[in-house]
């Protein structure tokens, strides 16, 4: 079944298509790349988001009734009715893109959380909230009761019904809730588009193929949707980072000068948290990090995945140095020379911002080599290795010598994320008119 051709018949779907294309597409992926424990995850994470908007559902509510009131009073006293509605999915993920939209569209939200609502509130966007749907998702997956995603259907079509927008814009379209409102949009007629959130290879295309658009980092992420037939030439378009990078090369106070000690950050995954088995992974990654930048003279830190348990995590590493909880990526690569990771963002981003990267292929699971792409400074297979190199970087003067070009043709970091995301939609718009 090409379940992309018939959204418009979806509630003729049996049980089974419906289940299998909401929430069981993403397990079953998942479980083969080697997580084994995508359906506990998921069901554990919003079982958390449903018992957390109950605790809060009464003020949250009150706070959404009385901003979306005030919104409605004021805002239809400046409202241009011409202006064409975008719904943006992503909370306040990609604010240069949405406060673009802003200047141009008539933006709406639909938020998950507090800092969403922060977000939509300091810029007069009307929102509405997901967090009534998170229970939905947990009673299926805790009773397999496909009553419950019909219901979450209904639910979305409702929303997406009051704001009525021409545009919906997710992070993702792979997840129950998201793939809902793709759903939903192409039942509606509604134009789709999924921003890229992460790095993917040619081993994790889960994410942007459903919506009706993707927009991707660089020429290699389109190229890759098109080669594994995924995407059609016409539906990929290059968005480029949808962050701004700001180049910034000394450390704020409260960190040693650069001449006295480099300054190590490994940046955790949470890849224990679908398969139990990678934690012990992680621990020993950290310790024997820690005892090789000791050797060396360097400075070494933990910087948290928001997933991590942090209390168990320094219990068990109680030599390691955790990077402040407030302190946002940033400010951790301004402060950082040498960033390690598995296939963190961060760790491209460091690249992008003339630091040293350095990979570390030490979980079992399959994934590109970042050193071949030209996004990292060097790969390494085992510690030992990497051990090796750090032991180069520790006696350098300075680390000019270790830089490299970045490869744009992987993130393509020449693009104003928000006005690129403008130029696309303005594209969109022309082919959608012939």
């Amino acid at each position: 079944m090409n379940l992309r051709k018939k959204f418009d018949n979806s509630y003729k779907w049996g049980t089974k298509d419906l289940s299998q294309f909401l929430i069981w597409d993403y397990i079953d992926y998942m479980d083969k790349g080697g997580y084994n424990g995508a359906k506990n995850y998921l069901s554990t994470n919003f079982q958390i988001a449903s018992k957390r908007y109950k605790k809060y559902k009464i003020i949250l509510n009150f706070i959404d009734s009385i901003y979306n009131g005030i919104i409605f009073l004021i805002g239809n006293k400046f409202k241009n009715k011409k202006k064409k509605k975008i719904l943006f999915v992503m909370g306040g993920k990609y604010k240069s893109i949405i406060l673009a939209a802003k200047k141009n569209y008539d933006v709406k939200m639909i938020v998950g959380g507090e800092k969403d609502r922060l977000f939509a509130i300091k810029h007069f966007i009307k929102y509405d909230s997901y967090s009534d749907l998170n229970q939905l998702i947990y009673n299926y997956l805790l009773r397999k009761d496909e009553s419950y995603l019909r219901e979450l259907v209904d639910k979305i079509k409702e929303k997406i019904r009051k704001i009525g927008p021409h545009y919906i814009v997710l992070w993702n379209d792979c997840l129950p809730i998201e793939r809902a409102m793709v759903m939903t949009g192409k039942m509606m007629g509604i134009t789709t588009f999924e921003v890229q959130h992460g790095s993917f290879d040619q081993f994790s295309l889960e994410s942007g193929k459903i919506a009706d658009h993707a927009l991707v980092w660089g020429k290699y992420f389109k190229d890759l949707q098109i080669k594994q037939n995924l995407r059609k030439t016409e539906d990929v378009y290059i968005l480029g980072y949808p962050f701004l990078i700001e180049k910034q090369e000394t450390r704020p106070m409260g960190y040693p000068p650069k001449n006295r000690h480099y300054l190590v950050y490994y940046l955790g995954q949470n890849f224990e948290a679908q398969n139990k088995k990678f934690l012990e992974i992680k621990i020993e990654t950290i310790k024997k990090i820690k005892e090789i930048c000791d050797r060396l003279g360097m400075e070494f830190i933990y910087r948290a995945h928001p997933g991590d348990d942090i209390s168990m995590l320094k219990g068990r590493l109680p030599k390691i140095h955790f990077s402040p909880k407030k302190e946002k990526i940033n400010d951790s690569i301004s402060n950082g020379d040498v960033f390690i990771s598995f296939n963190s963002t961060s760790l491209i981003e460091a690249t992008m911002r003339s630091k040293i990267s350095l990979q570390l292929m030490n979980f079992p699971i399959k994934l590109d080599n970042f050193e071949h792409l030209g996004v990292c400074n060097k790969s390494f297979k085992t510690i030992d290795e990497l051990e090796n190199y750090l032991v180069k970087i520790s006696s350098a003067q300075n680390l000019d010598e270790f830089k490299i070009k970045f490869n744009n043709d992987y993130i393509e970091i020449g693009y104003n994320p928000g006005q690129r995301f403008l130029e696309i939609l303005e594209k969109v718009e022309n082919i959608n008119k012939k």
